[in-house]
């Protein structure tokens, strides 16, 4: 009894047999004593409740089945990671691709149309489209750099349980997993909001693996190298805050092959 309690599945399976458990003592005691009418619905329900029941397991378990385990039912840290959907990728995507273009109206992007500049907005250099299949090639590229980096296969687009922390891809060796995230900065940019998303994530992985990993935050660039060194500062300044073991990286965009 005490190991039925220990995670959702224990709970949901004790209650459901103890609701059908007492739904049939109840007929079977009662059952001379009833009238028709009154033996109808506990009958309808003995009979009606077991296909709710797997109908709601199986909604549970094709859509949620993260949140039918605890903690204790995984072997280790690492049973916690999992390979992101399609559409959880696409999902980050989109969000990388608003980071890259911070001051462009997305819509009018996707229309090919110009933006207006009064409204604090820029002329985009590229759609919307260019944007995201050069975000989706430097990732591909850095990925590949550290996988021959480190003569280690990657698992690509990897998420920490059901906490929303995502990476591009991660590392095992047999010591703590190592994370990769890719970073693709245009000229001008500090990348606030960008670092931050990143920096939120690390945190919440490493508290959910219990401090046992490491973070590499590997920013591609065209920077020239004022405009890098200043970027870099901000970067590592911000990140010497962070509680999490993460090693920043810096590679020139001219250094991926295509």
């Amino acid at each position: 009894m005490k190991d039925l309690v220990k995670n959702p599945i224990g709970i949901i399976a004790l209650f459901i047999s103890l609701i059908y458990g007492f739904a049939n003592l109840l007929l079977g005691a009662t059952a001379k004593s009833l009238t028709p009418d009154e033996r109808f619905p506990l009958i309808i329900f003995i009979v009606l409740f077991p296909v709710v029941v797997l109908g709601i397991f199986y909604l549970l378990v094709s859509r949620h089945h993260g949140k039918l385990y605890a903690p204790g039912d995984y072997k280790d840290d690492k049973s916690f990671l999992r390979t992101l959907s399609q559409e959880e990728r696409e999902k980050k995507l989109e969000i990388e691709v608003e980071e890259a273009l911070p001051t462009v109206n997305v819509e009018q992007l996707q229309l090919h149309k110009d933006v207006n500049t009064d409204s604090q907005a820029i002329i985009p250099e590229r759609s919307v489209n260019e944007v995201r299949e050069e975000l989706r090639l430097v990732e591909e590229l850095a990925v590949a750099k550290f996988e021959r980096e480190f003569n280690l296969r990657a698992t690509r687009d990897v998420g920490v349980g059901d906490t929303g922390a995502n990476f591009d891809a991660l590392f095992e060796d047999g010591n703590k997993p190592t994370f990769l995230e890719v970073k693709a900065i245009r000229r001008h940019m500090l990348g606030n909001a960008m670092l931050d998303r990143v920096l939120y994530n690390a945190v919440i992985a490493d508290k959910y693996l219990n401090s046992n990993m490491k973070l590499i935050i590997a920013v591609v660039h065209s920077f020239s190298k004022d405009e890098l060194a200043r970027v870099e500062k901000f970067w590592r300044k911000r990140i010497e805050k962070c509680p999490v073991s993460i090693e920043l990286r810096f590679i020139p965009r001219d250094e991926l092959s295509s």
